[in-house]
């Protein structure tokens, strides 16, 4: 049986399959790969930042993004300091070597839009509705997570109180 259409989540998983393989493809020779590009993108919009703000924006598991930070820190890419707010985390933001790192990769980042956007134009769909669309996605996935997460600290709040009586 042949599918009539795919269904929402093969679709997010084939297009984040299609972006990696177009942003590795315009970004071969830059130096930050297109995963460490995103990390490093946001951090120089949002900088300074507390690493599990960077993990929501970014969409990345606490745990992988700091492997990234600690291989960044390294690297010389990122430095890190205790947030004056709160002396208990951290703030990440680059360092000038990460910031240089970054903005090289603009120009590869740059064509991969450029041929996405003329792909949209060329299939005539608004650039805006596409965005639009998207941020209704991740809005309804970041409830969905929400969500469970609620759930499963229910299911842990009630496990313990079974075993005890």
């Amino acid at each position: 049986m042949r599918m009539s259409h795919r269904g929402p989540f093969l679709l997010l998983f084939a297009t984040g399959r299609q972006l990696s393989t177009l942003l590795q493809e315009e970004m071969k020779g830059a130096p930050l790969t297109p995963d460490e590009f995103a990390v490093t993108s946001v951090l120089r919009l949002e900088q300074p930042i507390r690493p599990t703000e960077l993990a929501r924006l970014t969409g990345l598991r606490p745990t992988t993004l700091s492997n990234y930070l600690r291989r960044f820190e390294a690297d010389g890419v990122v430095s890190r300091r205790r947030d004056p707010d709160d002396g208990r985390a951290s703030l990440v933001e680059l360092t000038a070597e990460g910031v240089a790192r970054t903005e090289a990769c603009f120009p590869a980042f740059g064509s991969a839009i450029g041929s996405f956007q003329k792909a949209l134009a060329e299939a005539g769909v608004p650039e805006l509705d596409v965005v639009e669309t998207l941020e209704s996605v991740s809005r309804a996935l970041d409830l969905a997570l929400e969500k469970l997460a609620a759930e499963r600290a229910a299911e842990e709040r009630v496990r313990p109180a079974r075993r005890r009586g």
